[in-house]
């Protein structure tokens, strides 16, 4: 008789938790829009080299911490007068860049608040890039034969920053990056400063 309890016992039980997990909703996998994002930067140089950059993008998260993505570049490049080894001016530079860029980003610290219990969702986050810009082969290929026509030139920035969540989707961020091949024909100097959004 006591077996048999037993086993009415060990019955119910699985009809019990069978229903309950038959009750509970099934996690539904994220369509593709949700993994997806647009957005962009802007690149700001100020001094003897003016660099102004405009950099659309689309990305993926492949995790919620890790996402990759593509965009196209274009810039404004105004190098001023300056003045060589003895003293001779060196002609002034105005120019406009174009390419495109691989990037991959991490969320090395998500939203330190939380660790805080403040919730502030600023988190700490690391890019890779890769970069291919076609510039003016006069301006920027030394030395400069053929002077005429475009080149391309490709350059890998690595760096981090900061993000900060300002909605659902939405974000800002701001990047301090550093170009590992730069050479004579870089059209900008280390380092590298951006700001841009996502959403």
């Amino acid at each position: 008789m006591k077996i048999n309890n037993i086993y009415f016992t060990i019955f119910l039980s699985l009809i019990f938790s069978a229903t309950v997990l038959a009750q509970q909703p099934k996690k539904e996998k994220p369509k593709l829009w949700d993994r997806m994002y647009v957005g962009g930067n802007v690149g700001l140089q100020f001094g003897t080299i003016t660099d102004i950059e405009v950099s659309p993008h689309v990305g993926y998260y492949i995790y919620p911490r890790w996402s990759a993505g593509v965009g196209i570049t274009y810039e404004y490049y105004n190098k001023k007068t300056t003045y060589n080894y003895y003293g001779f001016p060196v002609a002034p530079i105005e120019t406009h860049i174009y390419g495109f860029n691989l990037f991959t980003r991490l969320a090395l610290i998500k939203d330190m608040g939380a660790t805080f219990g403040i919730g502030n969702g600023i988190s700490i986050i690391g890019q890779a890039e890769y970069e291919q810009l076609s510039l003016e082969r006069k301006h920027f290929e030394y030395p400069n034969y053929p002077p005429d026509g475009r080149f391309w030139i490709e350059s890998f920035l690595v760096g981090g920053g900061i993000k900060q969540a300002i909605g659902r989707r939405s974000s800002i961020y701001m990047l301090i990056m550093w170009n590992l091949n730069e050479t004579t024909n870089s059209p900008y100097s280390n380092p590298i400063f951006k700001i841009g959004f996502d959403f």
